[in-house]
């Protein structure tokens, strides 16, 4: 769900402002209403720098250096000056290497000549030309009527050099090659010297990373704080000669008690009321655990716009469902559960909850490789232990159809909670036409199918024609309402078939990668009896690259196609709008 937000305008003395915006950076739940003025350099400024700093925090965290109090706390300016040097002279060593290693390829076939030599040479009337070409296209009369060096041969490749008299004509097919500007001796040693150096730099950045990492967090976190404070000042309103700033800004009811209670005590002056539409206030989600596992996927599209619903706890189950179904291997989904469950204590408190969504996928997966009857790749009807599940597990035409059963259901559920948005928001007229899709469709769906309703089908499907024709738009007149009602008709008949057609990929998805892990197994078992120790290692082999390989191709697949079915079917049917923006409240974190 959507925090529902209160819009706050604080009144205040411009003595008392300084003191007053610390107070709020402390409580921390006010999120600063953008007054459109432009900002400026240093808070940009500031911003550019806060983002470096947490490159480096990154780049140092990379390293894995134990921490160590250092002797003496470091400046932030001289600890950010050092980084900053030793990134740029690491970066343009990296940049400088792979230059140099290109050339040593280059000039590796020709060895350590020497340009002097090659000075007296042209002084003496030749001059040298260096030449490559396969062995098979090298003639032999090059080397009597030409003076040619045969340098070196690599990988089937001569490398020689002709030494070309003034006016002498040559007639060498072969490729014509740059002239290297240093030999290989040289530029070994340029090479060697950029990794010695590189490796100093590395040392370096390893100490700074023992020592004063939380340092440089911290100095971070100040650099953003200010920008964020200088920020709230250009966004403050001045009246009466600059001695009364007016501060607007949105607060989630769950968290303005705190602030209530303390302007109240203080004495400033303030207002509330609650946001319009136009007001565009921000969005915090609140959800209950398991729905809140699947908040980051929403997010990849869009928060939703504040009047909206949240559709994270609508779409959470489906998601999950859909990954399963996508998957469907018991032995899969078994593996995602057990890393889920013995990683979860081993990484960062962030990263916890992603695990605990692998945990559910992995359940989700294991029930769908029992309806599929899939393990491993191994069909679990051929497997004994197995034989008590055999009630739960479909055929692959029922599991198709399964997949459109899935879809249907899940357009009209996204239909209904478009219907009940636009009755919450507009009231029950703007809900009328995607109550009469629902009706619609269920109507022709047992007309066609089930084949129970009868006449009432067919009543209940010219009442929906009409809901959808003439309530396709209730601010339009009669004839506009028809007019685009039948054009919407069109949209949505064609837009339902296509939709309902795209939960195929459910079981094409699914079917696979069940594929992929019998070719495997059909390729690894018979090299377990094959031959005499060598074999079960072969065995082992393909079966760990192959179905490892299997498993995040299935995985990446079962991701992505969930989340096409959510953000384009679902959320198409469901209304959903989204352009949100983030709660990002002025605080001190």
């Amino acid at each position: 769900m959507i925090v529902p937000m209160k819009k706050y305008a604080f009144l205040v003395y411009h003595a008392e402002y300084e003191a007053f915006l610390q107070k709020i950076r402390d409580i921390g739940v006010v999120q600063v209403v953008e007054s459109g003025n432009d900002t400026t350099d240093t808070i940009q400024d500031r911003y550019v720098l806060s983002s470096k700093i947490s490159e480096m925090v990154r780049m140092l965290k990379a390293r894995k250096q134990t921490p160590r109090q250092p002797e003496q706390p470091a400046g932030d300016i001289e600890l950010i000056g050092r980084l900053q040097d030793l990134k740029a002279e690491q970066d343009k060593l990296g940049i400088h290497l792979s230059a140099i290693n290109k050339e040593i390829a280059q000039a590796e076939p020709w060895g350590d000549f020497s340009p002097e030599v090659l000075s007296k040479i042209a002084k003496a009337g030749y001059r040298a030309r260096f030449f490559s070409c396969p062995e098979r296209r090298f003639e032999e009369r090059w080397n009597t009527d030409y003076y040619i060096a045969d340098i070196s041969r690599k990988q089937s490749i001569v490398y020689f050099v002709v030494f070309q008299e003034k006016d002498q004509a040559l007639d060498i097919d072969a490729e014509e090659m740059r002239i290297p500007e240093n030999p290989v001796k040289e530029l070994v040693g340029q090479r060697d010297e950029i990794r010695l150096r590189t490796q100093e730099i590395g040392k370096e950045l390893d100490e700074i990373a023992a020592l004063y990492l939380p340092e440089l967090e911290k100095a971070g976190g100040r650099v953003l704080s200010d920008a964020r404070y200088e920020s709230v000042l250009i966004n403050t309103l001045r009246e009466a000669d600059d001695k009364l700033l007016i501060l607007n800004g949105f607060v989630p009811e769950t968290g303005e008690q705190v602030l209530k209670s303390w302007l109240d005590e203080t004495g400033y002056v303030y207002f509330t009321e609650r946001p319009v539409p136009d007001d565009n206030p921000p969005v915090l989600l609140k959800n209950n655990r398991f729905a809140k596992l699947f908040e980051p996927i929403g997010s990849l599209f869009s928060l939703p716009s504040y009047n909206e619903l949240d559709l994270t706890p609508f779409f959470a189950p489906f998601f999950m469902m859909f990954f399963g179904f996508c998957m469907g291997d018991v032995g899969y989904g078994l593996l995602l559960v057990l890393i889920g469950i013995f990683m979860k204590r081993r990484v960062a408190p962030a990263i916890r909850p992603f695990l605990t969504l692998a945990v559910y996928l992995g359940i989700a997966t294991m029930f769908f490789g029992v309806v599929t009857g899939t393990i491993a790749g191994f069909d679990m009807e051929k497997i004994a232990i197995f034989g008590s599940l055999k009630g739960m597990m479909l055929s692959d035409q029922q599991i198709f159809y399964l997949a459109l059963a899935i879809g249907l259901f899940q357009i009209l559920f996204g239909l209904g909670i478009q219907a009940y948005a636009k009755f919450k928001q507009f009231g029950f007229a703007y809900a009328v036409s995607p109550l009469g899709i629902i009706i619609g469709v269920l109507a022709m769906l047992d007309i066609a199918l089930i084949k129970q309703g009868g006449m009432i089908s067919k009543i209940f499907l010219y009442i929906s024609l009409a809901m959808i024709v003439l309530w396709s738009d209730p601010n339009l007149g009669i004839f506009g309402r028809l007019g685009k009602g039948v054009w919407d008709l069109y949209g949505i008949i064609t837009g339902i078939f296509g939709d309902v057609l795209s939960y195929i990929r459910l079981f094409a998805l699914g079917a696979s990668s069940g594929i992929l892990g019998f070719v495997i197994n059909s390729i690894s078992l018979p090299l377990l009896d094959s031959v005499p120790v060598l074999g079960p290692i072969l065995f082992i082999i393909v079966m760990v690259v192959g179905h490892g390989a299997n498993l995040m191709l299935a995985g990446l697949g079962s991701f992505v196609h969930p989340m096409r079915l959510t953000f384009v079917e679902f959320y198409k049917n469901a209304g959903f709008i989204g352009g949100g923006k983030k709660y990002n409240p002025f605080s001190n974190n």
